[in-house]
């Protein structure tokens, strides 16, 4: 596993406890700003109204993905250069696409005071080192199972193949987590992002199985897989198994040796050519303040980057010690990553889909 330096901020700290104190921007009466806001949908977009709904500055038109935050991309660039959205949550992937389109407005530390208390090395920068993203949390992709409904204890990616698991999968499709779900298949079989034959022969065995019972391309449609009880194992994002894990006992797979964890950051990128910079740029403020860093990690099910915020116990599947991050967490390439997405997805259709 490669060393996570860049996130050793979660080692020591991460756990302060919250400051109870709203930002000053919420408290500023003023007529409300309509903002218009791309998010996931699920406890994510839940936490974001709750969040929006402590603040009086501006009112939040919700756009949500229809797939990853990736499937947004597409759309600003047919409207381009007059987007539709103030702002677009994302994280490492979505972020450094948009960068390369040079979409996003670059971010002055002083407009956003409680981005002090975010560790300067997860913001996001362009080659300049200016910074383009606004963190507000961290959160894992990786694999797991609901306790009550698999019929075995999954310790290890060729457990995906035992027949008792028959239909039980959910598996992302390609719209989902930028893939990293075959990334993870060819480092198990010997490979990686920029070596991804082993990874695509074991994703058509595994099609061949039978054991894929839903191939999910939503949130939403991944939680309602798992709660309704039609599948038990998979590989996804944190928030929509933390969605699960309301009302079922979950085993996240975040600490178990050859099966990787993929740790990314979510947060927001502000749009270049809106009317509405500064009202955008306080309400993010606001957003990432510790009362709600704090609020954000109870519902959305992520772990606050605020210092001054309180991670919640349920999310210490998310701390590593340094041993652990060499141990179980995987950094891949994401130019090598972005870079492949149009033919890992036209890959899939013609070779993945009809085994299924």
């Amino acid at each position: 596993m490669r060393h996570l330096s860049r996130r050793n901020f979660l080692i020591a700290g991460a756990a302060a406890g919250a400051v109870a104190m709203p930002s000053l921007w919420a408290k500023r009466a003023s007529a409300a700003t309509q903002l218009t806001a791309a998010e996931w949908g699920g406890s994510v977009v839940d936490a974001m109204k709750q969040i929006a709904a402590a603040q009086d500055q501006v009112a939040v038109n919700w756009v949500l993905f229809q797939g990853g935050a990736g499937s947004i991309l597409p759309k600003i660039k047919a409207s381009w250069p007059n987007p539709e959205l103030d702002y677009t949550a994302g994280w490492e992937g979505s972020f450094h696409s948009m960068i390369a389109e040079d979409w996003l407005e670059t971010i002055d530390p002083a407009t956003i005071p409680n981005l002090a208390d975010i560790p300067a090395k997860m913001i996001v920068r362009d080659k300049d080192g200016n910074a383009k993203a606004v963190p507000r949390a961290i959160g894992g992709i990786y694999f797991g199972y609901r306790k009550d409904t698999s019929p075995i204890e999954v310790r290890s990616i060729d457990d995906f193949f035992d027949p008792k698991l028959k239909g039980l999968v959910c598996w992302p499709g390609p719209s989902q987590n930028m893939m990293l779900q075959l990334v993870a298949l060819s480092l198990h079989a010997g490979g990686d992002e920029r070596n991804m034959e082993p990874g695509w022969k074991l994703m058509a065995d595994l099609a061949r199985s039978g054991n894929i019972g839903r191939v999910s391309t939503t949130d939403s449609e991944f939680t309602n897989s798992f709660t309704s009880g039609e599948t038990a194992v998979g590989f996804f994002a944190e928030p929509a198994w933390a969605e699960v894990a309301k009302n079922f006992e979950v085993v996240r797979l975040t600490k178990q040796e050859g099966m990787p964890t993929f740790l990314y950051q979510s947060g927001f990128a502000v749009l270049k050519n809106r009317p509405n910079l500064e009202a955008t740029l306080g309400f993010i403020d606001h957003a990432i303040s510790p009362e709600m860093s704090s609020l954000y990690a109870e519902v959305a099910g992520e772990a606050p980057l605020n210092v001054k915020a309180k991670t919640p116990p349920a999310l210490s599947h998310l701390a590593f010690t340094a041993e652990e991050i060499d141990k179980f967490v995987y950094v891949p390439d994401y130019g090598e990553v972005l870079a492949q997405q149009d033919a890992w997805t036209k890959r899939w259709e013609s070779e993945i889909a009809p085994l299924l």
